[in-house]
């Protein structure tokens, strides 16, 4: 059963924060049967987006499936979110106003994904200070070049570079995350709520199992007279 997280926000609003398993099915937005299947995670039509690995932040439409990698919303009871297989879904939640989900996997992280979205909510009044990071792959199954992770490490800082249980070169995901949001953006809240997608039982793999479904990772704001 999809995990539900809540966080409490200064104006009384609640965020309820989805995040899809295994046996919740395929949460790909071209799977068939993915509406009704969304439905019974989160109620409402469902905005999301046709992941590119970019950088561009799209207003959520529950209608349209626009080109980008992050989503904002400041209705009240709009789902909004983004899907995985080794990247991460990340909700972004401030103390009032809008909040984003964004899709990122190394690509994004070097982009700059979650810098365009922090701004995105800046930008309409409100910071991030608490944020969910959804299920990725682990380290300890993500060998990677060394010549790329090098020059992510010139980007993100050291802190990208692992190995994998095995002894090879590894990107660290989970660590340019945190660098990104806690040393360059001052987000004290930030909270890692999913396991390897590669090893762990629950989640979707790419890289591990070559499986072309996804897990969701989905948000609302919940006004307060709901909660």
């Amino acid at each position: 059963m999809a995990r539900i997280h809540r966080v409490e926000r200064t104006d009384g609003s609640i965020v309820e924060i989805a995040i899809t398993e295994r046996g919740d099915g395929d949460f790909h937005i071209d799977s068939e049967g993915v509406a009704d299947r969304r439905a019974s995670v989160m109620p409402g039509p469902w905005a999301v987006v046709r992941q590119v690995h970019g950088t561009a932040v799209a207003e959520a439409d529950p209608v349209a499936a626009p080109e980008a990698d992050a989503v904002i919303t400041d209705a009240v009871g709009q789902p909004i979110a983004v899907q995985g297989a080794d990247c991460a879904p990340v909700a972004l939640i401030g103390p009032e106003g809008p909040i984003a989900v964004a899709h990122v996997g190394w690509r994004g992280l070097e982009a700059g994904v979650l810098e365009s979205t922090i701004e995105a909510l800046a930008q309409r009044g409100t910071a991030p200070t608490t944020v969910l990071v959804g299920p990725m792959i682990g380290p300890e199954c993500y060998e990677f070049g060394a010549g790329d992770l090098e020059r992510l490490a010139d980007t993100i800082g050291p802190s990208v570079r692992s190995t994998t249980s095995a002894g090879t070169p590894a990107l660290d995901v989970a660590a340019g995350i945190r660098t990104v949001l806690m040393d360059r953006h001052g987000i004290d809240d930030v909270r890692m709520v999913g396991s390897c997608t590669a090893c762990a039982d629950g989640g979707w793999s790419h890289r591990a199992r070559q499986e072309p479904q996804r897990h969701a990772l989905a948000a609302r704001i919940v006004g307060a007279d709901d909660a």
